[in-house]
């Protein structure tokens, strides 16, 4: 998606309009930058967006705060993990960005006044290109993801919003109860753990209240998995997801007439979109041995 006069904010919950000159210039202003592989972390030590005091501490004197540090090497560990554990194609690879964007650029921003909007972090699916003439670096199109600056980083922000980059390199599907949902998984899969787990829905009522769910629906993919992939953590059946959500959103596309490498944010947030990704998983269940909750949910 370019970037002209309004920028659509893609968060992975919901959307809204802002002016993309304010947007560009708040995070072009970040004049400090650490980069790890593919990552560029741009944050402040003074202004409106500068870090809370608590999170400037040095301790080894390399002129980068550790809390950057961390983050940075929360970034790789958790894409190392993605790319090679779970086997899923880096965003910056994706049919969808490659050639396109060159880094995954961290703006650290200053949430704490945020009535309405992310407190932790947030991904996007645009392709902007901020001016980083402050922060001696070149401008060019990229991914990004703005973390709090405040954000404690015992929590999981940092790999889930990564994540978010991922299913964005493979679909055009952001409905909630997919993306929140699987985001959740991906948090503690990578600690060797798989969350809570509820029923998978037995009628279609059922099913229709778990469409209507965002984070909560964590439970519902932490079920499936436990049934047909819980040896290996739901690491093979995310893989198999992704890729068949990849070839299904264009026969949606296709069939809704919709321009399959521009999808409208109304489209991408579709109701429309429930059949194809639950027809997506029916498909990649029929890799696993199939169960009777399995065989149930197909008929749904």
């Amino acid at each position: 998606m370019h970037i002209s006069k309004l920028l659509v904010l893609l968060i992975p919950i919901f959307s809204c309009f802002v002016n993309a000159g304010s947007w560009e210039k708040r995070r072009s202003t970040l004049e400090k930058v650490a980069v790890y592989d593919e990552f560029r972390i741009f944050y402040s030590l003074s202004g409106k967006d500068k870090l809370p005091k608590s999170h400037r501490v040095d301790i080894n004197h390399n002129k980068v705060p550790d809390f950057i540090e961390s983050i940075g090497k929360r970034l790789t560990d958790s894409n190392r993990f993605f790319k090679y554990d779970v086997g899923l194609k880096n965003p910056l690879n994706s049919n969808r960005y490659r050639g396109l964007v060159h880094y995954i650029d961290v703006n650290v921003l200053d949430f704490s006044n945020n009535k309405k909007g992310p407190k932790n972090g947030v991904a996007y699916d645009g392709t902007p290109k901020f001016n980083r003439s402050l922060a001696g670096k070149t401008s060019v199109k990229v991914l990004t993801m703005d973390i709090s600056g405040g954000v404690n980083l015992n929590s999981n922000t940092v790999e889930h919003e990564l994540f978010h980059l991922y299913q964005n390199g493979y679909t055009y599907f952001k409905n909630r109860w997919y993306t929140e949902g699987t985001a959740r998984w991906s948090e503690l899969v990578i600690k060797g753990r798989i969350g809570k787990a509820t029923k998978l829905p037995k009628t279609k009522a059922a099913k229709e209240k778990l469409f209507k769910k965002t984070y909560g629906a964590s439970s519902f993919w932490n079920e499936l998995i436990v049934i047909i992939d819980k040896e290996n953590l739901g690491k093979s059946f995310i893989k198999y997801l992704l890729e068949e959500l990849e070839s299904v959103d264009d026969m949606a596309a296709r069939s809704r007439g919709i321009d399959n490498k521009n999808w409208k944010e109304s489209e991408q947030r579709s109701k429309k979109n429930n059949f194809y990704i639950w027809q997506a998983i029916n498909s990649v269940s029929k890799k696993f041995p199939i169960s009777a909750e399995i065989k149930n949910l197909s008929l749904l």
